[in-house]
């Protein structure tokens, strides 16, 4: 390199020469000078994050600390509750008052009566927000019957007081029997009052493992991982709970249980995540219980990142690696696995660990900060001695230098000439390897200029053809009628959800086609009939999911694809499809307005359907919707299981 530079060195003026040693020089102390300071703030802002970092993360561990104090309060008052409500029962009291809340269903189970949700008086007072739900055979033993209304009056004398301060409050036993408060659940505990199978059973989640006498022998509280609700069959709300056990005659009978869903635990502004920092808490089992990155409330991939121990993730693997090692004497300090920077502690009571994380990018940013002042202040002092050099140089050169200025200026012009370029008659710079510099520069200029104006030619050609390239297959997958998918767009759509189908999936098809529409378009003209058309699609386009899709077959028939949608939903879909339709007239051409129905037929895919097979599933669905007196949403029959058309 340096055998290279060293003609190209020779080459310059001797001006340039001085000029160019002495920035060197001065560049090398600038870079010298950056390096020292950098090193001082480095070390500076590590201990400045450091210290932030730890009285963040210890904030969160304090805030958590409170919570499930008042969680581990709660539950011990409930359990003082529990007995003294047991000991003052009586057989025939409890049998009475279980009775008239929790009377006997065909089905064996005992599950408690509506206002006990709703509100009320009851047998036992005023109710409000509980549910209960008990296995058939828990009634013929006296000694449940009384237990379970002892946790009854328990949780109602501590529901009310704690409503605003805990999401729930509940009771369940080892035979499966549970008593909730929770009066601002979304499904308004329908589950356990109305819906759950007799068979239900639940000693095998985690909630319920976790409080028997072999996994907690101090039968102290507990707290779960993260874990979706038992009682939401198609959703996924993820929640942890804290479990006090409650014994008898050193048997394990019974269990107080709060639950906390996720966005109670971190909800938005709690620990609301800046650019630089961020909070994960983890259980001492190895589990995600919040995570920036990849815990999120009513999503199903939640699941897949839960169990940290043997992550694929190389993050999420530090983490526990971080954990284990560090977890019980806590840590503050550099996680080279992460490229951040940790403060590490256990929370007290929960068994559970906070992390706040900083990435070391962002230390060094800091750290960097202060550099460009020193380096302007470096150019400056490096500019002023330059400026001595060259004023000095100037009347010690200049002489020599400017018979071969004017030299080059001559051929400069000449050649200028030839390429019909105009060059200046009247340069006053005072140095003349400048002008030749200038002159070169001219025609090098002259060369951008004519490369730059081609180059945004090519640009502009480009891009309007890519843009009539974008027009020319949006124009060929829409309806021009409508504004939406034309029929080969749907069917082709189908068929690629189709190839995407795993064995698990769910996908539906509703056919849509409007009664009478031919009536239409005789008695008011097909402007108006158009008019109808894109009215109704834009309606049923606006009752759609994110991932669903509607598309013209032709005439008045449309065709909706249900993305995720197992038959229960998509006959909701199609009910309510058809409700917007018929509630609502359209107001089309020449302030017209036409009442309009129409039939639809749903088919859900299984196993093997090809898209031609769901369509004519769902066809077939609309004939017969048609022949039922129209304005009615239809199932096909399932070819496989044989059920009933809904």
């Amino acid at each position: 390199m340096l055998a290279r530079l060293s003609p190209w060195f020779r080459s310059l003026s001797v001006s340039s020469r001085t000029a160019l040693s002495l920035a060197i020089g001065f560049t090398l102390m600038i870079a010298a000078t950056a390096l020292v300071a950098f090193s001082q703030e480095r070390a500076k802002a590590i201990d400045e994050s450091l210290a932030r970092l730890d009285q963040r993360n210890a904030a969160v561990v304090n805030e958590l600390s409170d919570r499930f104090d008042r969680i581990q309060r709660t539950q011990t008052r409930a359990v003082e509750l529990f007995r003294e409500e047991h000991a003052a029962l009586t057989d025939a009291d409890a049998r009475r008052a279980f009775e008239a809340l929790y009377p006997l269903r065909p089905d064996g189970t005992r599950r408690s009566i509506d206002g006990m949700f709703t509100g009320g008086p009851t047998a036992i007072g005023m109710v409000h927000g509980m549910a209960g739900f008990l296995p058939a055979g828990i009634d013929q033993d006296d000694g449940a019957v009384r237990d379970i209304m002892a946790a009854t009056l328990a949780i109602r004398r501590l529901s009310e007081g704690s409503r605003y301060d805990l999401e729930s409050l509940y009771y369940f036993t080892p035979r499966n029997g549970i008593v909730i408060f929770a009066p601002d659940r979304p499904d308004r505990l329908e589950f356990y009052r109305q819906t759950a199978p007799a068979d239900f059973a639940f000693q095998d989640r985690e909630f319920a493992t976790i409080s028997t006498i072999a996994a907690n022998p101090a039968r102290a509280m507990r707290c779960t991982g993260l874990q979706s609700l038992i009682s939401l069959k198609y959703q996924e709300v993820w929640t942890t709970g804290c479990m006090t056990p409650v014994d008898r005659d050193a048997q394990h009978i019974g269990t107080f249980g709060t639950s906390m869903p996720l966005d109670e635990i971190a909800p938005a502004g709690r620990f609301a995540d800046s650019a630089e920092e961020k909070v994960i808490l983890i259980s001492r089992e190895g589990r995600l219980i919040y995570h920036p990155g990849y815990t999120r409330q009513n999503s199903r991939k939640t699941e897949e990142y839960l169990d940290i121990t043997d992550s694929a993730r190389p993050d999420l693997a530090a983490i526990w690696a971080l954990v284990r090692r560090h977890g019980q004497s806590g840590y503050v300090g550099k996680a080279d696995a992460l490229d951040a920077y940790v403060s590490l502690h256990q929370v007290p009571g929960a068994g559970w660990y906070a992390l706040t994380v900083k990435p070391e990018q962002l230390i060094l940013a800091r750290a960097l900060r202060p550099i460009p002042r020193i380096a302007a202040m470096a150019v400056i002092a490096l500019a002023g001695c330059l400026l001595i050099v060259v004023l000095v140089l100037r009347h010690l050169v200049a002489k020599p230098l400017r018979r071969l200025t004017r030299e080059a200026e001559r051929i400069t012009r000449g050649l200028a000439s030839d390429a019909m370029l105009e060059m200046p008659t009247d340069d006053r710079t005072g140095n003349e390897v400048a002008r030749l510099v200038s002159r070169f520069e001219t025609l090098a200029g002259a060369i951008r200029t004519s490369h730059g104006e081609l180059e945004q030619r090519v640009a502009e050609r480009t891009s309007a053809l890519n843009d009539a390239n974008e027009k020319l297959r949006i124009l060929s997958e829409l309806d021009p009628l409508t504004g939406v998918a034309n029929r080969r767009k749907v069917l082709s759509d189908l068929d690629a959800r189709l190839e995407r189908m795993g064995t698990g999936g769910a996908l539906a098809v509703i056919v849509l086609d409007i009664d009478r529409f031919k009536t239409i378009n005789d008695r008011h003209g097909h402007v108006a009939g158009d008019d109808a058309l894109r009215a109704l699609a834009s309606r049923v386009q606006s009752l759609l999911r994110p991932g669903d899709m509607i598309g013209r077959m032709g005439g008045e028939e449309f065709m909706v694809i249900l993305d995720r949608a197992r038959p229960v939903i998509a006959d909701a879909i199609a009910e309510r499809i058809r409700a917007a339709i018929a509630r609502q007239p359209f107001q089309v051409h020449g302030n017209l307005t036409l009442n309009i129905t129409a039939s639809l037929g749903v088919a859900c895919w299984s196993a093997g359907d090809s898209a031609k097979a769901l369509y004519a599933r769902a066809d077939a669905a609309l004939y017969e919707a048609k022949a039922s007196g129209r304005n009615c949403a239809i199932s096909s029959r399932d070819p496989l299981q044989g059920r009933n058309a809904a």
